[in-house]
This record gives C-alpha cells, structure tokens and sequence, in this order.
C-alpha cells in the first residue's frame, strides 16, 4: 500500500569465489537497522546496520556459500532502463548535448490505488519511498538547458551554476512510486571551447561518459558522439545542411553505475576549409530566394478579360444582381400586403371606408 514501507532483498555469496583464499570477511552494510530476515551461517553477527560474515579460512577453491538479506530501505530505487546521451559538437563554437531517459522505479512495487491527496497531506509516510526529484550536476558555463516530457516543457525544475558546477533540480509531472515508469528529455549547450583541442595535427574533444546524476543506476547507457561534418569515422547521422552526413562515434555498456562517469576523448581529423560548407550552401539560397521575391512583385499576377474564368465571374456576379432584386420586389409586395390586411382590420373595426379607400388606392400605385 501507499503507506507501507519498502523491503528489498539482496542476494550473494558469503564466500568470495576465487583460487583458494586463506582468510576472508564479508561485510553487508544496509540503510537501516530493521532487517526482516537474513541468511545465518558460520561466523555470521549484526552490528547495527551492518552484517559480517566471517572471518573464514583456509577456503577451498570457488567455495560458495549463498546468503540472503530481507531489508528495509525507503530510499528512492531510481533505474535508467534506457538512457541515449546524444553529444553534437559543431565547430561553430557549441557542443549540444540532448539526454533521453527512459525511468522506472526500480524497488518493492506499490500495491492498490495512489492518493494525491494523501501524499501531498504526508509525502514523509504516505509515498516516502517515491522519487519526486532528481538532481543533474551538469558542466560548468552549461546554458540553453531545457527539461520536457512527451506532453512538453516542464516548468518544475530550478538551475543553479556558478564558475565551478551547473546544477539542475528536476521534478517530474507526477511522484513515481514503486513499479511506476517516466521519460524524459533533458539538454543543455556547452561552450566548445572548453572541450576541443588540438594534438599532433589531430582534434581532440574531451567528453564525459556516464549519467550526470549520481543516484541512479543505468541498465543501458548509449553514449552518441556526432563530430563535424567532414570528419572520418564508420556511421553517419545526417542533419540540416549536411551533404556527405556527420561521423557518429557511438559506446554502449548496461549496467552502468555512478563509477562509470569517467571522462573520455575523442580523436579525429578535421579540415576547417569544410566550415564553409554549409555558408557557401546558404548565400546561392538566399540569392535565389530574393530573385524571386522582385519577379513576383513585377509580375502582373491578375486575370486577364478575356479569359474564360474572368467572363464566368462577370456572369456569375450579373445573376447574383438579379436574384437580389427579385428578392427586393418580394420584399416589397409582402409590406403592401400587411398594409392591405391592416386597413382591412380597421374597416371592421371603426367603419371608415373612406380610409379603407385611400390605403387601396396607395397600394395599387406601388404595385404599378
């Protein structure tokens, strides 16, 4: 329930598997000090939070002894079960960088219905477990940084940055709980000249590898690295203005965890004549696109008299004239009309013929 606290259960051995091992201890440091249950073998005592197993001696080789641990941990369990770090660099002076995560909560799934209301009454014990934010330590001078969903812009985030660290608090739309599953997508620009240099003859860009946010665990993290145009590697990405498409360096790892955002680098070649590309496509554009801005403005787009669309307009407009006067005149005969029947009332009402007479007489003058 939404109320419940999380258990999780760890799984391993309490002897190390290798070659023969003379003497070994293990151990097994847990969140809190309430354990639900755990395996008890020889040399086996709690400390606190912490069970050791051992010391053991004199092991025989690969020994194996299997342990299980019942705990209690309402810590947040947050797993990338995907994330794809696109890195776009562009000799232009900026390197894009587009992060897109697919989120689950790894740990005990919630079971019944979810209370907004509870929770937002005591998200401390109705929901503690939940992930209701996450916090991206991006490199320093980071700007543009942006952080949407598949809905749109999210606007629940704060950005913090000085000379030394950019930091980015997210929250997502809703808490995600146990079982529960988000993506999203987060990017920010860096100034190139911070991560480019050069190094006998070759370019040499300077990256990091890894999740920026330290508390979550990836399953698979693909690391995408598309470098200039005119560039030399296998795979290619094509984008606007690209001819020949960009080289795209990629790595992959699963089960990558906050000890693997090591820093890594790039090497390529570069030819920076291959810049103006993408100007020298730009200015014949432009050319063309002014050209035919002055012949539309000189050029007589109306349609000629004699052509046989003009003509059908001038007849079309001659029976739209004539339908509205039959139309007038109708009108016309149906106001004589009332007037007619209005003397007529008044004649069997007063008697005055004389009246009847005149209003006759003007009605058939407007007929006429």
């Amino acid at each position: 329930m939404q109320a419940d606290i999380e258990l999780l259960v760890f799984q391993d051995t309490a002897h190390y598997l290798s070659h023969a091992v003379k003497a070994q201890t293990i151990s097994v440091k847990l969140p809190d000090a309430r354990i639900e249950s755990y395996t008890r073998v020889d040399n086996t005592k709690t400390v606190g939070s912490e069970i050791k197993y051992g010391p053991y001696e004199n092991l025989p080789p690969f020994s194996y002894s299997p342990i299980v641990v019942h705990f209690e941990s309402n810590q947040p369990f947050a797993v990338a079960e995907e994330l794809v770090r696109e890195i776009e660099i562009s000799h232009w002076g900026n390197v894009q960088v587009t992060e897109h995560y697919k989120f689950v909560h790894g740990g005990a799934q919630s079971k019944g219905e979810f209370s907004r209301l509870d929770y937002q009454a005591g998200p401390h014990v109705r929901g503690q477990y939940a992930i209701r934010r996450l916090v991206a330590k991006l490199p320093p001078r980071a700007h543009s940084v942006y952080y949407r969903d598949e809905i749109g812009n999210i606007s629940t985030s704060n950005l913090w940055s000085d000379s030394k660290k950019t930091e980015l608090e997210i929250e997502p739309r809703y808490p995600v709980i146990g079982g529960w599953k988000t993506a999203f997508t987060i990017g920010y620009g860096l100034p190139l000249h911070d991560f480019l240099f050069q190094s006998d003859g070759k370019r040499l860009i300077g990256l990091t590898f890894g999740c920026p946010m330290n508390e979550v665990v990836i399953n698979t993290l693909i690391v995408k690295v598309f470098l200039p145009e005119g560039s030399r590697d296998i795979s290619t990405k094509f984008s606007h203005l690209d001819i020949a498409g960009r080289p795209v360096v990629v790595l992959e790892k699963t089960n990558a965890v906050p000890e693997h955002n090591q820093k890594f680098q790039v090497y390529y070649k570069f030819n920076s004549l291959a810049m103006l590309m993408e100007p020298l496509m730009l200015i014949p554009g432009f050319f063309f696109l002014f050209v035919a801005g002055i012949v539309c403005m000189h050029v007589d787009l109306s349609i000629s008299k004699s052509s046989a669309s003009y003509l059908a307009k001038l007849q079309w407009d001659e029976v739209q004239a004539t339908i509205q006067q039959i139309q007038h005149i109708i009108n016309r005969g149906l106001v004589i009309h009332d007037k007619l029947e209005a003397s007529l009332c008044d004649l069997s009402r007063t008697g005055d013929i004389q009246a009847c007479k005149a209003a006759r007489k003007a009605a058939d003058g407007s007929l006429k």
